[in-house]
């Protein structure tokens, strides 16, 4: 008899190895919660955003993502994939109201400032737009986040600018 691969059974969510189920049809927002692992759950459905994660280092929405795909693969939430720069001039620009969406957004906004400003490539306040499409927020209108995003954005590629010389 083989003996089961652990790896297979498990995932890293935020550096630490989480053991998932073997079988059922759990999300991957359920097993995270069942791990303490603190994420909204705005919708359920893949809609809202405010789940989302970085999976492999891609953004996804956790309570679409079944448990098993995260077998073997690293799982960053907000508390690990937020950008310094990125959290700071949200709070500097006012663009988290309630904080309900914000882990999600702030997900995908460092994501994008990772794989874009820190590699010295501009971003406009289209690409923030065109990144936060599946995030819902009623409260800020976006317009504060926009502003905030490519603000951090300028901040990044100036460093990265700086760094190569």
């Amino acid at each position: 008899m083989t003996a089961p691969d652990v790896r297979a059974a498990t995932c890293t969510v935020d550096g630490r190895p989480i053991t998932l189920p073997q079988t059922g049809t759990e999300s991957l927002w359920d097993v995270l919660e069942d791990h303490g692992v603190a994420l909204p759950l705005g919708c359920a459905s893949g809609h809202c955003g405010s789940c989302t994660v970085l999976l492999d280092g891609v953004p996804v929405p956790s309570c679409l993502v079944p448990h098993a795909e995260a077998r073997g693969r690293s799982v960053a939430t907000v508390a690990t994939a937020a950008d310094d720069a990125l959290v700071a001039a949200m709070a500097e620009h006012g663009a988290v109201q309630c904080g309900f969406c914000s882990p999600g957004i702030v997900v995908t906004l460092s994501w994008l400032l990772r794989t874009t400003a820190a590699v010295g490539q501009p971003i406009t306040a289209d690409d923030v737009r065109n990144a936060l499409t599946g995030h819902l927020c009623r409260c800020t209108g976006y317009t504060a986040v926009v502003q905030a995003a490519v603000s951090a954005a300028s901040k990044i590629s100036a460093a990265s600018k700086a760094a190569d010389r």
